[in-house]
């Protein structure tokens, strides 16, 4: 019986192997987890809105995706955007195809170079806004958020009680933000992913943006968000006003 010669990789196959064995954070990567969380805290507290930084960073973003610039206008707070929007069935909405365009590439070069356990690690403690629940330790990512669009929607259906929440586009940039640590936190140890500072850039600067075709509408960010001891959320200020009054 002929000896079969033994069998070798070759280079392309050794290299095709190689970047399917996805890594683990080294300890120093680890250890930035929480810096990257603390960066994150002070966005998300900073009430400080850069008009300008703002209106530079959406219209980088609207470039990033193939789109032509757009108008821009700002609103005075969430509700008054939203009750914009209403009056505009017109609008074609873009803000997901920048969003796709952005974060859909940041989760391919995360996802071909890291093991997943150590991105649900990112996941639930890079984020100010994550909580690990329950027994199976599920990162319940921006409870927070969640409530605030919901309660958005409750203040915009007393005026329009007609309204269908469905309806209503999705923001590019809402108080669920903090998303975007788990992004940053890849880039900044040196995962090859520069489009994230494009939003990073809107989150530090505005509050909440709409994107449309020809216009994009955006809010500053609130100056008080307060709880009550339960942990509530009592208030949204803008402008010395309570808008969830």
């Amino acid at each position: 019986m002929p000896i079969k010669a033994p069998q070798v990789e070759s280079l392309a196959q050794h290299l095709s192997k190689v970047l399917m064995e996805r890594r683990k954070l080294a300890k120093l990567e680890v250890d930035f987890i929480p810096q990257s969380r603390t960066k994150w805290e002070k966005i998300l507290n900073d009430s400080t809105t850069d008009r300008g930084s703002a209106e530079n960073a959406i219209n980088a973003c609207y470039l990033y995706a193939g789109l032509d610039r757009a108008r821009i206008l700002w609103t005075e707070n969430p509700l008054t955007a939203m009750k914009t929007l209403i009056d505009r069935p017109d609008l074609v909405d873009v803000g997901s195809k920048i969003l796709h365009q952005i974060c859909d590439s940041c989760d391919r070069q995360i996802e071909q170079q890291i093991a997943p356990e150590f991105m649900h690690v990112v996941k639930a403690y890079a984020n100010p806004r994550a909580r690990v629940v329950g027994e199976e330790q599920k990162v319940a990512f921006d409870l927070l958020g969640d409530f605030l669009n919901q309660i958005s929607i409750c203040e915009i259906q007393k005026s329009y009680p007609q309204l269908d929440p469905t309806s209503l586009p999705a923001t590019i940039q809402d108080y669920r933000i903090a998303y975007l640590s788990y992004f940053d936190y890849f880039h900044q140890i040196g995962i090859d992913i520069p489009q994230i500072q494009l939003l990073v850039d809107l989150a530090r600067s505005c509050g909440y943006c709409w994107a449309f075709e020809n216009i994009a509408i955006l809010t500053p960010k609130p100056s008080a968000i307060e709880f009550n001891d339960n942990g509530e959320l009592i208030a949204l200020v803008y402008d010395g006003i309570n808008i969830l009054d």
